[in-house]
């Protein structure tokens, strides 16, 4: 095993306001957009403390050979930016869960078309309230991936902190508000926040007569006690009502703490086959472990890794498949990670599954700690652009932390 990489950072800068969270652009690489959320508190007259929560979203610009940063704009938004994704298609657009529970849609333009050397900008489509009480936040935001809907549309979902999920979606154009609708609601049993959801598919075996393999969706959740919850959809079943958009459920279950000791914060699907019938997943928890999961109704830790401070995002880097012998299996599977570990900074990690004498065996190995953030880091990104770089093997990343709302950009060679 190699020793862990310690880089320092190349470029460091100071924001006006606390980093919640940030993504790099799609369509264009070397810029991301970072969300804030700042708490300011105010004595009334008769002496009561109130408090107020605003925030903006800010369009940086990385340069990938000298490493600086650069801001290109900023709006000013009357809520707490919690949570920021690019959809998965449409590349250019980009949707944030808020502190009063509305989900807003934005979309990165140029300023002129086919010139690829003008400066992108932020324009905003919309804003929708997606929880009826703007007291309460939404606090994750998960787009549904392709063919996840029964029939042709688009979609998210969002979580609450009074334990609320919700799915809205269009079979219409997304960019257009007055089409989008609620359609399906999952309550909890207890109030608390639910921290995360992730939705995704699965290839399930073909049928025997066309041949044809079913879409499997999947939705998992977890929560501040330490619980995920696994729903599986059946998309073969056929819709009575014209108003249903989701398939039934199939299957239900809640692995009641039995595994995370803390609030489960991340959770990322591995695009492995179904082990047993049931998903892996990669989690992250408060509790500063990071797990591979087996989803079964009671579910199965398969490997665990303390990463020295909470695992509160998780992102995939890459997927290696190594073939096997006759080449028509997979022998191994490798998945780089980049996750943000709150007090304890950022770790890039490899996850590796290896099919040894016909059983799988999981295996998690930290390759890089970066640990200048002096507190939260809640916010990474890794550069994904074409440039030609200086070393192939170059991993370029931003961070971010929440209190001294730092940006950091440094480097792993690999």
């Amino acid at each position: 095993m190699a020793s862990i990489q310690l880089p320092q950072s190349a470029t460091t800068v100071f924001l006006d306001q606390p980093p919640s969270c940030l993504e790099f652009c799609p369509e264009a690489p070397d810029y991301f957009i970072v969300g804030t959320y700042l708490l300011s508190e105010n004595k009334t007259e008769d002496g009561e403390v109130e408090q107020s929560k605003t925030g903006s979203l800010q369009l940086w610009k990385l340069d990938p050979v000298s490493k600086t940063l650069s801001q290109i704009q900023r709006i000013a938004v009357p809520y707490a930016v919690f949570d920021l994704h690019f959809h998965p298609s449409h590349k250019s657009l980009f949707a944030i869960a808020s502190s009063v529970g509305s989900v807003a849609l934005f979309q990165v333009s140029t300023n002129s078309t086919g010139d690829t050397s003008a400066t992108p900008s932020i324009t905003q489509l919309w804003t929708k309230q997606v929880h009826e009480d703007p007291s309460i936040p939404a606090l994750f935001l998960a787009w549904a991936p392709q063919n996840w809907f029964p029939k042709p549309a688009d979609g998210f979902a969002v979580t609450f902190s009074d334990s609320r999920t919700a799915v809205f979606g269009t079979e219409g154009d997304i960019r257009q508000e007055e089409s989008i609708a609620e359609w399906g609601t999952y309550e909890a049993k207890q109030m608390i926040e639910v921290w995360f959801v992730a939705l995704s598919t699965r290839t399930g075996n073909p049928d025997p007569e066309t041949q044809n393999a079913s879409v499997i969706p999947f939705m998992f959740t977890g929560n501040d006690f330490g619980s995920l919850h696994t729903r599986r959809f059946d998309n073969s079943a056929e819709l009575d009502d014209p108003d249903e958009h989701i398939s039934p459920m199939m299957i239900e279950h809640d692995d009641r703490a039995r595994h995370h000791t803390a609030g489960v914060t991340a959770i990322l699907p591995l695009d492995v086959p179904l082990v047993d019938d049931a998903p892996v997943l990669l989690t992250g928890c408060y509790d500063e472990s990071l797990r591979v999961y087996h989803a079964t109704r009671r579910g199965e830790v398969l490997a665990e890794q303390g990463l020295d401070g909470g695992v509160w995002r998780l992102q995939l880097l890459n997927t290696t498949r190594i073939p096997g012998p006759d080449t028509s299996n997979v022998s191994e599977y490798r998945f780089l990670v980049l996750a943000s570990c709150m007090h304890a900074g950022t770790r890039l990690v490899l996850v590796t599954c290896k099919h040894e004498d016909g059983a799988p065996n999981w295996g998690i190995e930290v390759l890089a700690k970066f640990t200048e953030h002096e507190s939260m880091n809640y916010a990474s990104g890794v550069w994904k652009g074409e440039q030609e770089r200086t070393r192939s093997s170059e991993v370029l990343c931003v961070s971010s932390s929440f209190y001294d709302r730092r940006l950091c950009v440094w480097t792993v060679d690999l």
